[in-house]
């Protein structure tokens, strides 16, 4: 009997993921992979509403297109401190009240622009 076959026997609960191409695949990724996989599940799982069939949090398309502009922005170093009224806004709207989190910054810096020469030098004293 081939292993296909036998796995087929020894899992037959329905299950997709139950078999051993999917194990196999599992057990060569890293942690790092693992993680980044849970995060894509996770965030496609809290997006489907399974019951009534509807996607959630679906982002009109401007309002998507302005967000992957400010997200690219925050990415490449800029301080969330620098986003104007309109980008706290749509931040708020996409990633809740403390959305400034998710990019290491806390509630006191978002009081004021943060200036790098300002951090340093307050690292040197």
């Amino acid at each position: 009997m081939s292993d296909i076959a036998s796995d087929t026997e020894k899992n037959n609960d329905g299950s997709l993921f139950n078999n051993s191409m999917v194990r196999s695949a599992l057990a060569a990724m890293s942690p790092e992979q693992k993680e980044h996989y849970k995060e894509i599940g996770e965030k496609m799982y809290n997006s489907v509403n399974f019951k009534d069939s509807e996607v959630l949090n679906a982002a009109p398309p401007p309002m998507a297109e302005a967000a992957a502009y400010v997200i690219e922005g925050l990415k490449s170093g800029l301080h969330p401190s620098y986003l104007d009224e309109n980008e706290v806004a749509l931040m708020k709207d996409l990633y809740g009240e403390k959305w400034y989190v998710k990019w290491d910054a806390t509630e006191e810096e978002m009081q004021k622009i943060v200036v790098i020469e300002d951090l340093n030098e307050k690292n040197s004293k």
